[in-house]
């Protein structure tokens, strides 16, 4: 693989933004979407603003509804409106499967259409199981807003897709050599792009404006604050990190996705998320039940 032209330090916001820039097939951020983050943007707005906005887009609202009538959020079911839909999730729970839905429903129809050699299907599949993961954690962990780190766990590989759209023949033998030289992922990346996954991730997602501590767990998720986490942020980032990982090993991906255990400290990857290894290993199999639950975003 040849030699890349820019240094670590030479990788600026202005290069992230021209390889955005590059991607022919990049699609812009959806127009409900913008609307959604204006409504999280406004301290005056509500429930009721979100839901109005979810009602002008008729398949975004479908998809909702059919979520919110899902055993991971209403085992009952009966949600057939949307004002209810946020009456009986809550506002927070609703707006986080809004952007999920939005990003990945625009994301992965673009990679779709690109018709290259990434399986976007099992990247995708990874990527809930790591949201339903890094979401228990979190309720495990005390954090405040499992829904928000469900959301930066479904979408932390999103520079993949990014790559996939930008050079899928050059991401696939990324990913190849990634396995046969056991690498990590994001040296190889770096490599040859000069740039890799997580920090094209965070470019796209600023360009996409979502919310800061989103676009860090993006940005960081290979590489945590080493101890016990302090801030909020860094605690969102250490526990995507760690359901990251958890994805990896208990539903390991069907194909080469560029993830190597034997380059992961899971003990220290446990400790700075404030999580005992012995107590998350107890919790498996409630873990797996999250998981499950959560199936109905694969099938978006």
């Amino acid at each position: 693989m040849s030699a890349v032209t820019m240094t670590p330090e030479k990788i600026s916001r202005n290069n992230l933004q021209a390889m955005l820039d590059s991607i022919e097939d990049l699609p812009s951020i959806p127009e409900t979407l913008m609307k959604i983050l204006d409504v999280l943007d406004d301290p005056d707005s509500g429930a009721s603003d979100l839901a109005e906005v979810v009602r002008l887009d008729a398949p975004l609202m479908s998809k909702i509804l059919r979520l919110a009538n899902s055993p991971y959020y209403s085992p009952r079911g009966g949600i057939s409106d949307i004002n209810r839909c946020v009456s009986v999730l809550g506002y927070r729970t609703v707006r986080q499967v809004a952007i999920c839905i939005s990003v990945a429903s625009t994301v992965i129809s673009a990679v779709q259409h690109k018709n290259g050699t990434l399986d976007y299907r099992e990247l995708w599949r990874h990527s809930v199981v790591t949201g339903a993961i890094s979401k228990y954690l979190a309720t495990m962990s005390g954090y405040p807003d499992p829904e928000e780190i469900f959301t930066a766990g479904l979408l932390h590989d999103i520079g993949k897709y990014i790559f996939e759209l930008h050079s899928p023949d050059k991401y696939k033998t990324v990913l190849t050599s990634s396995h046969e030289e056991s690498q990590s992922l994001t040296s190889v990346e770096f490599e040859a792009f000069g740039v890799d996954h997580a920090t094209l991730g965070g470019a796209f997602g600023k360009s996409w404006r979502f919310p800061y501590l989103i676009v860090a767990c993006f940005e960081k998720h290979h590489e945590p604050v080493l101890g016990n986490a302090v801030s909020q942020i860094e605690k969102a980032i250490a526990l995507v990190a760690l359901g990251d990982y958890l994805a990896n090993t208990m539903a390991p991906p069907r194909v080469q996705l560029g993830f190597n255990p034997s380059l992961v400290d899971a003990k220290q990857l446990h400790a700075n998320a404030g999580l005992e290894v012995d107590d998350v290993k107890n919790n498996l199999e409630k873990i797996k039940e999250a998981v499950e639950l959560a199936s109905g975003y694969i099938d978006l």
